[in-house]
């Protein structure tokens, strides 16, 4: 029988249930979510969770829908990058294959189905399956052992830790699930008690989870039946896959063994020949994989939120190429096989290829950059001969990225040891740091607000054609840290804060109340006003007026409208790669973050910001449309590469020079900017700027700034203003001819002490012996003194201390090679002076240099290493 291979599987699932079932095929969402409390899309049914929600009607008819979704797991409670590459099947990225049912088909019908699927498409052997349900789930077992035919004694019972889905938070949807599981041998056993009811070792494999949610938990912890009843399954891809493929490794499967068989041949590592090593390999497959996929659904490389997460995974793998002895920059190499593995499922990993290697090889020239820093910090630590600490250990590999494994190499090179459990210890601290911050961002922070929806629909948003609201009534109030609350209403002229635009702040007041505003924001299509009452109670169901802070509205709005004529002047500058990669308006600023390859030229940002000004000044008039998304994109609107759209969408055109897809808040006219001015350009990422920009009276305020500035120079000049740059850049060269005039002179005063140490230079076995001390030379030209006096010298010890100032000592030392190979070490002369000096330094055994601060004891200090060292 012929062997399936992974695009297969995938695509006999799409069709079983498209052609066979009726299910709507929906293409699947990016792992950038449409959701700001969920870092990455990390299963199927997240796309679908409106619907299930009830906040939403399924657009399909009927209403049951599949999919193959891109997953990404690497942060928070649901990551399993740790496990990754230990173990035969975790990964930070996989496919979901799924189907969903909103309140039609049930239990009775997609077990039988799913039993059809994976014997009679999949053909797997019946007598290798196994069936998990929940324990009081009489109905599936009914289904499985009466409809089905599978014999009770392979139908086990389990509780609600494996067969029991959600409530996400403490209330919500829940329900039993029922899970198929596949047993790959009895050479796979753990044990002579391995089996599926006890054992969770690598011998089964659950393929399929069909979850049914058909309960509702309460705050009281009761449940009762919800009106619709749902169904989401859940198949990862690479799993079945390496099922039907009778592999015992994802890793084995034709979805990632070319990124393996890759993977050695850039590296030159051999696989399954030591576990280590394969570790290693399968680490940096799984990783560029995963890299490759969020890049190209617009993730770049940062310090925050999934960013970092991209940025993390990134660089665990270029650990693992440095512990195979590979050098950087060597991941952005395996792109075009990833690429090539699957460009038929995702054609636009092909159309992004060159800007995914653009990407990630920035970032490893980047990381080298960090990690030849922790090379240094390294030996720097090893200079002084004492083992290495777990916290400096951990210091190198969380500050620098430097691998645990290639410390402990260098550190056993040197007959050193590095305290382990201190370095895990230390590392079990940052995971619960990560942790506690993770659980922030989280779907159950929001139930409260998605409850509140449920019951009350959505916030009607009267902000676009009013600034304040007189019969605004309160339907519910969420008390939050601080003394703050948030007020929920019918309706609210406030903007919540969205597509990069902030929330709107003002007033919430009736009667004795008084509520200032301090923030807006949205979940779901819910506005939520966080505000701190000054006086009165708030009550649900009073009338209340809503009146935002008009003069911040305005001036959000006209830098708002900014940020859209900045994207259009840019990609008429700059060109079509130009692509908005994120957005933040305030009301003093405009920062817009853009897709490009290089550092803007000065000229072309003159370019930009003249253009943006010609455009305010010929007063272009802005329309606003509501239409369908895929016809607005059709009349040429500009979408944010990644971003979901609902199906009706507000086009905003600005004359002839802009259309974008955007639910912002804008001028009805270019003139009501009156100005701007680009404030800065610079890089915030490989192959990403940053262009920060102020208009209106933030642009007036920072030109007078500015001006007033110049105006002080040349008053304190007594010359124009207009004169002021040429006499700052004559003054500069001016500094800069007298700083080299003041380091000559230096120089020639230490070539003078120079002439005078080469006298007091010892002969020793092999060369020249040169301990002293000396007054005043400065630390910079201490180094220049050693090594003038060594190429005086030839073969020569050289140990030279300056009291710089009181408190202050430079200390530096230098061996000659031969003298080296004698086993004098620099680093360990300059860490016992330190040492004895308050100070501390340290370095290579040719080359080292250090400071102290008591120069109490220095001349026998220096006289017990002359006699030690004349000794040799």
């Amino acid at each position: 029988m012929e062997v399936l291979s992974g695009n297969q599987i995938r695509d006999a699932f799409i069709n079983f249930f498209k052609d066979k079932h009726e299910h709507t095929v929906v293409k699947s969402s990016s792992l950038i979510p449409n959701n700001p409390t969920v870092l990455l899309t990390t299963a199927g049914m997240l796309q679908f969770v409106p619907y299930y929600l009830g906040l939403e009607q399924p657009p399909y008819n009927p209403p049951r829908a599949t999919s193959c979704q891109k997953c990404a797991r690497a942060g928070g409670k649901d990551s399993d990058i740790e496990n990754v590459g230990r173990t035969p099947r975790h990964h930070t990225f996989f496919e979901m294959l799924g189907n969903f049912a909103f309140g039609d088909y049930y239990k009775k019908e997609i077990i039988p189905w799913s039993w059809d699927f994976v014997t009679n498409y999949l053909h797997l052997d019946p007598q290798r399956l196994w069936i998990t349900i929940y324990e009081d789930d009489y109905e599936s077992f009914y289904i499985w052992t009466k409809d089905v035919g599978i014999p009770p004694e392979r139908v086990i019972r389990k509780g609600k830790k494996d067969n029991f889905w959600g409530p996400p938070g403490a209330t919500g949807s829940c329900g039993p699930c029922t899970e198929i599981h596949y047993d790959l041998g009895e050479d796979m056993k753990c044990s002579d008690n391995c089996g599926i009811d006890t054992c969770e070792c690598d011998r089964w494999v659950e393929i399929w989870n069909l979850v049914f949610t058909e309960l509702f938990k309460d705050e009281e912890g009761n449940y009762s039946p919800l009106d619709k009843k749902n169904v989401d399954t859940g198949m990862g891809l690479e799993r079945i896959t390496m099922v039907c493929q009778n592999k015992r490794s994802t890793f084995d499967t034709d979805l990632l063994l070319p990124i393996v068989n890759k993977v050695c041949e850039i590296t030159g590592a051999k696989y399954k020949y030591n576990e280590k090593t394969d570790i290693s390999i399968r680490i940096i497959t799984d990783h560029a994989r995963c890299v490759t996929f969020m890049i190209n659904d617009g993730v770049i490389p940062g310090n925050e939120g999934r960013s970092y997460v991209l940025r993390m995974i990134l660089r665990r793998a270029l650990r693992h190429g440095k512990i195979l002895g590979t050098e950087l920059p060597f991941l952005y190499k395996i792109v075009d096989t990833v690429i090539e593995n699957y460009k038929g499922a995702y054609p636009d990993l092909e159309q992004n290829a060159d800007r995914i290697k653009d990407v990630i090889k920035k970032e490893e020239e980047r990381f080298k950059v960090t990690l030849d820093r922790g090379y240094k910090l390294l030996e720097d630590l090893m200079s002084d001969g004492k083992d290495i600490s777990g916290d400096d250990a951990f210091k190198l590999y969380d500050t620098f990225g430097f691998p645990l494994e290639l410390t402990i190499e260098i550190a056993r090179e040197k007959g050193l040891n590095v305290d382990i459990d201190g370095f895990n210890s230390a590392m079990k601290e940052q995971k619960e740091r990560a942790k506690a911050a993770t659980q922030k961002i989280s779907l159950t922070d929001d139930l409260v607000y998605v409850n509140i929806e449920n019951k009350y629909g959505a916030t009607n948003f009267t902000g676009y054609e009013e600034t304040e609201c007189s019969d605004a009534k309160i339907v519910e109030t969420v008390e939050v840290d601080g003394g703050l609350t948030d007020i929920i209403l019918d309706k609210t002229p406030f903007y919540a804060e969205c597509g990069g635009q902030v929330g709107d702040t003002g007033i919430i007041e009736s009667g004795n109340l008084k509520a200032v505003v301090y923030n807006t924001f949205k979940v779901n299509h819910l506005f939520v006003h966080r505000v701190k009452v000054i006086n009165g109670e708030v009550q649900i169901g009073d009338t209340v007026s809503a009146i935002i802070d008009k003069e911040r509205r305005h001036n959000i709005t006209i830098h708002h409208s900014n940020a859209h004529l900045l994207q259009a002047a840019l990609v008429k500058v700059l060109g079509d790669e130009v692509k908005q990669a994120g957005s933040q308006v305030e009301e003093n600023r405009t920062r817009f973050d853009f897709s490009f390859s290089r550092a803007m030229t000065h000229e072309e940002v003159a370019k930009v910001e003249n253009l943006m000004n010609k455009w305010i000044a010929e007063n272009q008039k802005q329309q606003t449309s509501i239409m369908d998304v895929q016809e607005a994109i059709n009349a040429g609107a500009t979408a944010l590469f990644g971003e979901k759209y609902e199906d009706q969408v507000r086009m905003v055109v600005i004359g002839d020079v802009s259309k974008e897809l955007c639910g912002g808040t804008h001028v009805k006219s270019t003139n009501e900017i009156r100005l701007t001015k680009i404030v800065s350009e610079s890089a915030i990422s490989a192959g990403t700027r940053r262009i920060e920009a102020v208009c209106g009276d933030a642009a007036v305020e920072y030109l007078s700034q500015k001006a007033d500035a110049v105006d002080s120079l040349a008053h304190k000049f007594k010359i124009p203003y207009n004169e002021v740059v040429e006499k700052v850049d004559k003054l500069a060269e001016e500094n800069k001819e007298l700083q080299a005039e003041i380091q000559r002179m230096k120089e020639e005063s230490a070539k003078e002490k120079i002439q005078s140490f080469i006298s007091k230079a010892e002969d020793i076995n092999g060369g020249k012996l040169f301990v002293s001390k000396t007054l005043g030379l400065p630390q910079a030209l201490l180094k220049f003194a050693v090594d003038k006096l060594s190429d005086r010298l030839g073969q020569s010890i050289i140990v030279l201390v300056s009291v710089v100032k009181e408190n202050q000592l430079g200390i530096c030392v230098k061996v000659s090679d031969d003298f080296v190979k004698k086993g004098v070490n620099a680093g360990k002369i300059v860490s016992e002076i330190a040492a004895a000096t308050g100070g501390k330094g340290g370095g290579r055994p040719n080359f080292a240099q250090g400071g102290g601060k008591s120069s109490e004891g220095l001349d026998e200090i220096l006289l017990n290493i002359k006699n030690e060292l004349k000794n040799l």
